[in-house]
């Protein structure tokens, strides 16, 4: 049903001559929003995977060395053992579209420590913000060369209170770095900070 109300907004949108920018905001959704149901059926880490992957982000399993790259290589979601598939790596680069709208699937994977956006554009201040939702697990956070990323999203990791390594590069849209990284620091004491700007 909501999907039939999405798609009636849209058309209609459309022939009234729908900017780009509302098509994007709706295709977002649509592959971002939470699936409750696919969470009760198949457990909170392989759902956040399946999103993940099917917006184009990897995911590292705990135990195991390699990413998992490609949505056909996720585990049977049938099999008694899924429990054992607990997500401890994530990494979304310039192909990745994963955005705050998803960022709920994150609760209850209680084992994701890393976090890697390098050239994510997607990733904006909402999604930082939404880190939160990791603030139990989260160790190291690397965030590289995400156009849409600024001060106040930086600010926002203070909450990341177990987090012990913070890699920021490229961050284009800081307005006072030594500002924002010096506010980190008092917060983050036990969180080792390193900043690039090529």
């Amino acid at each position: 049903m909501m999907l039939k109300t999405l798609q009636s907004h849209f058309f209609r949108k459309t022939t009234i001559g729908m900017n780009t920018r509302c098509l994007w905001q709706w295709i977002d959704y649509i592959f971002n929003r939470l699936d409750d149901d696919r969470i009760k059926e198949i457990g909170p880490n392989l759902a956040c995977a399946e999103w993940l992957m099917k917006n184009g982000a990897q995911v590292r399993w705990k135990g195991c060395k390699e990413y998992v790259r490609h949505y056909d290589y996720l585990p049977n979601t049938t099999s008694v053992h899924r429990e054992q598939f607990l997500i401890q790596q994530v990494y979304a680069g310039r192909e990745a579209s994963i955005s705050h709208l998803g960022f709920s699937y994150f609760k209850n994977c209680k084992h994701i420590s890393e976090v890697e956006f390098d050239g994510c554009n997607s990733i904006n201040n909402k999604a930082l913000i939404e880190l939160n939702i990791l603030k139990d697990s989260l160790i190291s956070l690397k965030i590289n060369n995400c156009a849409n990323v600024s001060d106040q999203g930086i600010i926002s990791l203070k909450n990341l209170q177990v987090l012990r390594h913070l890699e920021l590069k490229n961050i284009k849209n800081f307005c006072d770095t030594e500002k924002t990284i010096g506010f980190l620091k008092t917060k983050l004491p036990e969180c080792n900070i390193e900043y690039y700007n090529k």
